[in-house]
């Protein structure tokens, strides 16, 4: 009794001293008042740290950097003896969930982790984040006292530093002296690229689970260390909407488990208290499902937590002040306060709730590890898998901490689904195939990744509706229901080491299997080694090499004979390549090293066309993968110019995602000089209309064709009236469009671009299909109209069976590549990486 009459007294004479020293509100820290400007991030880093180093209730930490140098941090928010065992509360956290050995202490309390600003443009978070803080450790809102004893908040202010500082300079820049509401002002309109992604031009939002970004790794590393209970991420949408709080939007994942619907409806009826009182307008259980398992609430949830989407109408185009339909003006001031009091009913809400939040926290894990709700209780990857694909795939188990091992039972056969064939087969298991066990801690995220067809209750989905992990990386994979025994060895890649020999080799081989060796060949032109790559099949030594075999000729590169074993065996084991010395250029079958079928290739110039017309998610994904995975030179080239560049400084002309046809001309004659060109998904639309070219033909043949099948409707056709209907227009429209899909792609493995990536591979399809070519090459195609995974219409699934994905045809001296899909879609899907490489490197 005596001693929690001290600790009260203790907790009181702390608010006491932290009022005492008066602690500055944001208006008087940063000199305006919130809502009159938009704040540099920096400046919100220097609050979050004034009040962790003012108040004891606050504890700032430095969690990384993005991409532009930008500090990212949070703010932990509790009682003073809370945070004094921050350390105790995170072990027994996480001893809890079974991620972490140890004894639990019997101290628990839940973990409440307020997220901002993920969209650079939906700058109001921030702002928000500021005021939360400060009511918090101020003790001005009621029952402050108590939610500070019973949890420790997060705040993490700004997700996506370069994003929001992009969108405030230039708002900033732009913004008239006078407040101007009036929607087509300058300020209310910003150019190209939109600030709402981050430096690469990626949507941080949907990147939870790839975790292919500086700031979603780092952030998420802080997260796993803490486990948190609630996570609530705060967002804007289009300026004439309202508010947006949870319940979420059908469909949900079909592992989100009973409770966390249950404290969406919590959620929901606690926020709408709140609004009300402020006779606020809002909306629930539209727009915003909970299926993705990538978004800042399905993976948190997947994570065991309860994860929330807020949404604030406004964004970047409202500005200070925008003047709505109904007449109303929209303030940055009344955007900041829907945030501020989304974030207090998320901290309300959990509180009433307190005790339960916990309770069916532990139990999530309990369950997890004893009883897996997926049918399937094992999944084995086959070791034999490409070791690129298979390296990645591993990595993002680490980063989700998704446990695996090697599978036991050497020998033994298991039946299982087989999610190449999409139908029940058998495996035997060999050494270093990897087994992930349904029994884990992180169960119920193995399900929603391995599902071999995601269930959803509606496909009116927000996003994509089909993401099953062993086709984003193309690899041999079986669902077993055993639960299966695993190998206690520890899983280790083998680190390749290749050695100078004594005699210098004729030439240097490394057989081709997928992306390291494209990487290999990156670093080796990086360094001016010119290269030759094998055609067909070769054995040299008794040893088989694959199409496309990197050969490195000695007698090629004469002018860097001192530096050339050096840079050739330095380049090998940094991109983790096996060399093989060769010691005469005279194969024992295939052609040799001399041959036209070994073309000699040197580096080529890359450029990538950018700004307006273009979609700039598309492009960040180019130039992400040009930087931080292929490690080759690219020069983005903005479009406004692109009609005065000289186009012949450059072999590879790339073109994402876009609407090209005022550059039409030029970029037809760059092809016809004898340049490269890669056309991606409707930047084809630009050789389709050519009508000179085979794909135009091919059009043209279709859709004759089409016209003679097609039933024509009669105007008196009640069925039109269905059709129409405006409740169901939205769903109609579906029939004609793939929700993001998955596809089985047959390959021609004999064409150079389709090196590494075997008879068959997966695509994300999104767009509609092309025929055939006449003329030309036909490289990759589908062939089926049914998705191996996810939803498509039924009158897209009639257009799109044998149709184009890869395809080449020759324009004048020059060559077009058609990839009609993204291939490597939000740079998650690993397999596609060796389709892009092969374009520009080969």
């Amino acid at each position: 009794m005596k001693k929690t009459f001290l600790v009260a007294l203790a907790y009181v004479m702390a608010i006491s001293t932290t009022h005492s020293q008066t602690i500055k509100s944001p208006g008087e820290f940063l000199g305006y008042e919130l809502g009159t400007q938009f704040t540099y991030q920096y400046k919100a880093v220097d609050y979050f740290k004034y009040i962790a180093g003012i108040s004891p209730m606050a504890k700032y930490r430095e969690y990384g950097t993005t991409n532009e140098g930008r500090t990212l941090g949070v703010c932990f928010i509790s009682s003073e003896e809370n945070l004094a065992n921050l350390e105790e509360y995170r072990k027994n956290n996480l001893i809890k969930t079974g991620l972490l050995k140890g004894e639990f202490t019997g101290k628990q309390i839940p973990f409440i982790w307020l997220a901002y600003n993920v969209h650079g443009n939906e700058a109001a978070g921030m702002e928000a984040a500021m005021k939360t803080l400060y009511t918090l450790v101020s003790g001005s809102y009621p029952g402050v006292s108590e939610y500070l004893k019973s949890f420790i908040i997060v705040i993490d202010p700004c997700q996506n530093p370069d994003g929001h500082d992009l969108y405030t300079n230039r708002y900033r820049n732009t913004m008239n002296s006078i407040t101007n509401p009036d929607g087509k002002s300058w300020e209310h309109n910003q150019g190209w690229p939109g600030a709402r992604t981050n430096h690469y031009m990626f949507d941080l939002n949907r990147d939870w689970t790839w975790q292919t970004q500086a700031e979603t790794q780092q952030r998420l590393i802080l997260y796993n260390q803490f486990m948190p209970q609630v996570h609530a991420d705060f967002h804007e949408m289009g300026v004439e909407s309202t508010f947006f709080f949870a319940p979420g939007a059908d469909p949900w994942n079909s592992v989100i488990t009973p409770w966390q619907h249950e404290f969406h409806k919590l959620m929901g009826n606690g926020s709408a208290t709140l609004f009300n009182e402020k006779f606020r307008l809002y909306f629930t259980k539209e727009n915003f499902d909970l299926f993705y398992p990538s978004y800042g609430d399905t993976w948190p949830l997947l994570n065991g937590a309860i994860g929330f989407t807020f949404e604030q109408g406004g964004g970047g185009p409202s500005g200070l002040a925008y003047k709505l339909e109904s007449g109303d003006t929209l303030t940055l001031k009344e955007r900041i306060d829907g945030h501020f009091t989304a974030s207090m009913a998320v901290i309300k809400v959990s509180y009433e709730n307190r005790e339960k939040l916990l309770s069916e926290y532990n139990k999530y894990f309990e369950e997890s590890i004893k009883n897996p709700q997926f049918q399937y209780k094992s999944v084995i990857i086959k070791g034999s898998n490409e070791k690129s694909n298979l390296n990645d795939l591993l990595m993002l188990f680490d980063r989700n901490q998704i446990r695996y091992s090697y599978a036991g039972n050497k020998g033994k056969k298991f039946k299982g689904f087989d999610y190449s064939s999409k139908k029940d087969g058998e495996v035997t298991i060999e050494k270093g195939d990897i087994l992930i066990s349904a029994y884990q801690p992180q169960s119920h995220f193995v399900q929603a990744l391995f599902e071999p067809d995601s269930k959803a209750t509606d496909s009116l989905s927000y996003d994509l509706t089909a993401w099953a992990l062993p086709y984003v990386y193309n690899l041999k994979a079986f669902a077993i229901a055993d639960k299966m025994t695993p190998d206690t060895t520890k899983v280790e890649m083998k680190r390749i080491i290749n050695e100078a020999s004594s005699t210098k080799p004729y030439a240097y081989v490394a057989n081709f299997w997928g992306f390291d060796e494209l990487k290999f060949m990156a670093a080796l032109y990086n360094k001016k080694i010119k290269l030759r790559y094998s055609l067909k099949p070769f054995v040299l030594n008794g040893n088989n090499f694959n199409r496309g075999s990197i050969i490195v000729a000695r007698g090629d590169n004469n002018l860097l004979e001192a530096e050339f074993d050096k840079i050739v065996i330095g380049a090998a084991n940094e991109c983790q390549v096996n060399l093989i010395p060769a010691n005469t250029g005279l194969v024992d079958s295939g052609k040799d090293f001399g041959s036209g079928n070994s073309p000699l290739v040197k580096k080529r110039s890359v450029a990538l066309l950018c700004g307006d017309g273009t979609f700039p998610g598309s492009v960040g994904e180019i130039w992400y993968f040009f930087e931080k995975e292929l490690n080759y030179p690219l020069t983005l080239i903005n479009t406004s110019i692109t009609e005065k560049v000289d186009l012949k400084d450059y072999e590879v002309l790339i073109l994402t995602s876009g609407t090209y046809s005022k550059l039409k001309d030029t970029i037809i004659d760059y092809t016809k000089r004898g340049g490269r060109v890669i056309a991606m998904e409707n930047a084809i639309s630009i050789f389709a209309g050519e009508k000179t070219t085979s794909l135009a033909k091919a059009i043209e043949t279709r859709t004759a064709e089409q016209k003679l099948t097609d039933k024509k409707i009669k105007s008196d056709d009640s069925t039109l009236l269905k059709k129409f209907e405006f409740e169901n227009e939205k769903r109609y429209n579906l029939s004609e469009r793939s929700i993001g899909s998955i596809y089985k792609v047959k390959l021609d493995d004999t064409d150079p671009y389709s090196f590494g990536m075997g008879k068959e591979w997966f695509i994300m399809k999104r767009t509609p299909g092309y025929p055939f070519l006449t003329t030309g090459n036909n490289i990759g195609y589908i062939l089926d109209k049914e998705p191996v995974s996810g939803f498509a219409g039924f009158k897209y699934k009639d257009k799109i069976k044998n149709t184009l994905v890869i395809g080449t045809e020759k324009i004048g001296s020059g060559e077009v590549i058609y990839i009609t899909d993204d291939p490597y879609f939000r740079a998650f899907w690993k397999s596609g990486r060796v389709l892009l490489g092969n374009t520009v490197l080969r």
